[in-house]
């Protein structure tokens, strides 16, 4: 499989903070990286086979307007959308693990936020053990204290753990393409449910900085027995990122 940022970032950094990592990613062609993410958006929020009919039927007009029903159409939501979109992908190009098709696809209203856990990553080792992931994404222009408080207060919800019902969406997301990870996130449900060994951490933040000092104080200050990972992306000029991005998807289906 292709790595996602490869194309557009710098090799990723790494720093050990006490028992867990900070890493980040930075971006050395903003036009590259908008070609990437226009790939992968509008599957984003319309399921594949969706596109593939109204593409056929309706042709790229179709799809436009699908599209621009779909996608929010306010810079914020749009810059919390663009955390999800980078995040799930590193989760599955950095860290191997199957996130399934994106939560966004079942917005309700175009400009909500979604509520509930962020994205969830599922993975088996080779003995077939069960390993998942939650990740907090938080998107900004300048991201300072307040963003990395907002972020660990949503990774610490539930005692540290993804929500059952969270758990519970997630594994009926993943059946049909992932039937075996599907049956084995509902097996831990139905049985011992989920336990801090079994998950992981991931803050993920896509910034026109890299906050390093206030991810240094909350890596050190966490209490809890849960694997932490931060991922800073750093777009020098986020908000044109985001903006071009959404810009290019509407424009590239008409």
């Amino acid at each position: 499989m292709t790595d996602f940022f490869a194309p557009w970032c710098d090799p990723q950094e790494d720093e050990t903070v006490g028992k867990h990592t900070a890493s980040v990613l930075t971006s050395n062609d903003d036009t590259r990286g908008v070609e990437e993410v226009v790939k992968i958006m509008p599957r984003t929020y319309a399921r594949k086979k969706n596109l593939a009919r109204i593409a056929e039927r309706h042709h790229k007009n179709g799809v436009a307007k699908l599209l621009s029903r779909k996608v929010p159409m306010k810079q914020p939501l749009r810059s919390g959308d663009m955390g999800e979109i980078l995040g799930t992908a590193y989760l599955k190009h950095k860290l191997g693990y199957t996130t399934g098709p994106s939560r966004l696809i079942e917005r309700d209203t175009q400009d909500w936020p979604m509520r509930g856990d962020d994205i969830l990553g599922a993975r088996l080792t080779e003995r077939g053990v069960l390993e998942l992931t939650k990740v907090e994404a938080k998107s900004r222009a300048k991201a300072g204290e307040a963003a990395i408080i907002e972020a660990r207060k949503g990774l610490l919800r539930n005692g540290d753990l993804a929500s059952p019902h969270s758990l519970t969406q997630f594994a009926e997301r993943l059946l049909k393409k992932h039937d075996t990870l599907s049956d084995a996130v509902n097996d831990m449900l139905q049985n011992d449910g989920l336990r801090p060994r079994n998950i992981t951490h991931v803050m993920f933040i896509p910034a026109g900085n890299h906050p390093i000092s206030h991810v240094r104080a909350d890596l050190n200050s966490y209490k809890g027995s849960v694997v932490q990972r931060t991922v800073t992306v750093h777009l020098a000029a986020h908000q044109e990122f985001i903006r071009t991005s959404y810009e290019a998807v509407l424009a590239d289906a008409t």
